[in-house]
């Protein structure tokens, strides 16, 4: 398998990172974060005391924006990352507008 590098070069001599990975470190970085954002509001929509949701909520949410980081970086295609993140931010936020 051949490795590609970028072809750039700083003024320190460290190599410059390509469009995708910084693409994706701010994908992985606002999209997990808005994720979790939204599933832990989604908490405090449920028929449950308000301190557990947000106990449940902040654990769950921990997790999610874990498991959404891995995610980012696991999918091959960067466009598909970034319909995952968009596709599931939108039905969370769609479900959260509609308890409101």
């Amino acid at each position: 398998m051949s490795q590609r590098r970028s072809s750039q070069k700083s003024s320190h001599g460290f190599y410059l990172p390509d469009f995708s990975v910084i693409s994706r470190i701010v994908l992985a970085i606002g999209g997990s974060y808005g994720i979790a954002v939204l599933t832990d509001l989604m908490f405090l929509a449920l028929p449950i005391d308000d301190i557990s949701a947000i106990y449940w909520g902040q654990i769950t949410s921990v997790v999610v924006c874990a498991l959404m980081i891995i995610l980012v970086f696991s999918l091959r295609r960067l466009w598909l990352a970034w319909a995952v993140v968009a596709s599931l931010s939108s039905i969370l936020g769609l479900i959260f507008y509609a308890t409101i």
